[in-house]
């Protein structure tokens, strides 16, 4: 278990929660089966496995770990459209008319209903967890949509859950430009191999490039003609490398061998001993990132 992505979520400074107590609410809203109408269903697992029904969340130091999983009926549009294809050319051929628009729409939703029983599932699972030590959720997603469904589904199963997201920043974008045009990056960052320049208007024109680690001619040129970094690759202590946005998303997250190496496998005899070691050591060298690109970029209070 590596988080691949993190997005960002800011806890009020007066939260606090017992790993027991996020335990009991997380089981008391578990993931139940799709039923037979449903086309998706969405609820809480353990992060160990589907199976495991006693423990939903794995505390580690002062990290949370939890996972919620949604299970989806699939239902290809191509098996859908040609039933009802197959419906209308039926019809035409007896009645000598072809169904309207809303008929048509009608018999879709009945195909729908019919098929819905007999479809097959399929599980995605979504990983977070909450640093008490700095009052963060992290939430193991790319996009932002996904990671507001979790908070969401967390505000169901506690009650209330006040949770806030880093939006799009113009003045990180220009942090993030000042050090293409400078030629290195602050708190210990390292330039990584890609980038992302993009014009902040209506137009949201958008360059990309790879294998780029300073300024060019042409670069520049974008530069001067209005476009900011809005993703850039980084690595950061030679420990992780990651693409960082100006929307403070942390995706492609990739844990070098100088932080895998500290796994002592030698010692480690389950799956749930790999999870905690692992959760461990990922969430404690994340917080390091996260107190730096915080000194660099501050939290607004």
């Amino acid at each position: 278990m590596w988080f691949k992505n993190a997005r960002i979520f800011q806890l009020p400074n007066d939260f606090s929660i017992d790993s027991t107590e996020l335990s009991n609410h997380l089981a008391e809203d578990a993931l139940k089966p799709c039923g037979a109408q449903d086309t998706a269903s969405q609820g809480w697992i353990s992060p160990f496995s589907v199976s495991n029904e006693e423990l939903y969340c794995l505390q580690s130091g002062d990290a949370q770990l939890f996972t919620m999983a949604i299970e989806e009926k699939i239902l290809p549009a191509a098996v859908v459209n040609q039933q009802l294809q197959d419906k209308v050319a039926h019809i035409k051929n007896d009645t000598g008319n072809k169904p309207g628009r809303k008929q048509q729409s009608d018999m879709k939703q009945e195909i729908l209903f019919d098929l819905l029983p007999q479809a097959f599932t399929k599980l995605k699972k979504m990983g977070a967890y909450i640093d008490n030590k700095h009052n963060l959720m992290i939430v193991d997603s790319a996009s932002q949509n996904p990671a507001e469904n979790l908070v969401s589904q967390l505000r169901q199963t506690l009650g209330s859950f006040k949770a806030t997201a880093f939006g799009e920043s113009s003045g990180m974008a220009t942090v993030l430009t000042k050090w293409i045009t400078d030629g290195h990056a602050e708190g210990g960052l390292e330039f990584g191999s890609n980038l992302v320049l993009e014009t902040l208007d209506d137009a949201k024109s958008v360059i990309r490039a790879k294998n780029v680690n300073y300024l060019t001619d042409e670069m520049q040129r974008h530069i001067e003609n209005g476009y900011l970094v809005t993703q850039i690759g980084l690595v950061f202590n030679d420990h992780i490398e990651f693409t960082l946005t100006h929307d403070f998303a942390v995706k492609s997250i990739k844990f070098t061998d100088l932080v895998q190496d500290q796994l002592e496998l030698e010692s480690i005899e389950s799956e749930e001993q790999l999870l905690d070691s692992r959760f461990s050591l990922m969430s404690l060298e994340l917080r390091e990132l996260y107190a730096a690109l915080f000194h660099i970029f501050p939290k607004q209070d």
